[in-house]
C-alpha cells in the first residue's frame, strides 16, 4: 500500500512531502524447485521490462515482466531468485519503477518453457543483469530471432548517445559523456 504525507498551510496549496510504500515481501521459490503452477505450454502474452532503484540513489536493477494467456506473472531478473511466478507484491513494485518498454506478444510464439529454457541458458553466462533482462525480454517477444538483442534506451539521432531518464520527471534527457 502506499501512503502520502502531505503539508498545507492555512488557506495554501497543499504539498506532497513524503510518499511511503509498504508491503511484504514475496514468497518467490527458488529456481528449479519452483511448484509447477504455470504450465510450460502457456503462451506469453506480453511482456515489459523495468528499472528500479537499488538501496543507493545512483544505482538502478532491471527486471521483466512476462504475462501467460491464463492471466499469470513472471518476473525475471538476476538475482538469486531469478524466476517468481505471481508474486504478491507486484503491483505495488511496479508502480515505483520505471517501464522502459513493453510489447505484446501474442504473435511471437513464446511459452513458459521456452522461456524457461532460455532463461536458464542465459543465467550461465556472465553477462550484467540489465543484459540477461534483455535477452529474455527479447525472447519473449520474438526480436531475439528477428533483430537480435537490443536495448530497451533508444539513441539520441543528432548525437548517437543513448536516452536517460531523469528520476524526477518520466522525460528523456540526452545522456552526458564522462
Amino acid at each position: 500500500s502506499l501512503q502520502v504525507r502531505t503539508t498545507q498551510e492555512h488557506g495554501g496549496d497543499e504539498t506532497i512531502g513524503m510518499v511511503f510504500s509498504t508491503c511484504v515481501p514475496s514468497q518467490a521459490v527458488p529456481f528449479g524447485r519452483q511448484a509447477q503452477s504455470i504450465k510450460d505450454h502457456e503462451r506469453i502474452v506480453k511482456a515489459t521490462e523495468y528499472v528500479e532503484r537499488t538501496g543507493s540513489s545512483v544505482e538502478f536493477k532491471s527486471y521483466a515482466v512476462l504475462e501467460t494467456e491464463e492471466g499469470n506473472s513472471i518476473v525475471i531478473e538476476k538475482i538469486v531468485v531469478p524466476w517468481a511466478e505471481n508474486p504478491a507484491s507486484l503491483g505495488d513494485r511496479n508502480s515505483q519503477a520505471k517501464v522502459i518498454r513493453s510489447q505484446d506478444c501474442r504473435d511471437s510464439g513464446a511459452t513458459v518453457g521456452i522461456i524457461r529454457g532460455v532463461q536458464a541458458q542465459e543465467l550461465i553466462k556472465c553477462s550484467s543483469s540489465t543484459r540477461y533482462v534483455q535477452a529474455v525480454y527479447c525472447h519473449a517477444t520474438g526480436e531475439a530471432e528477428s533483430f537480435g538483442c537490443r536495448s530497451g534506451f533508444r539513441r539520441s539521432i543528432a548525437s548517437g548517445q543513448p536516452f536517460r531518464f531523469s528520476l524526477a520527471s518520466r522525460a528523456p534527457c540526452a545522456r552526458s559523456t564522462p
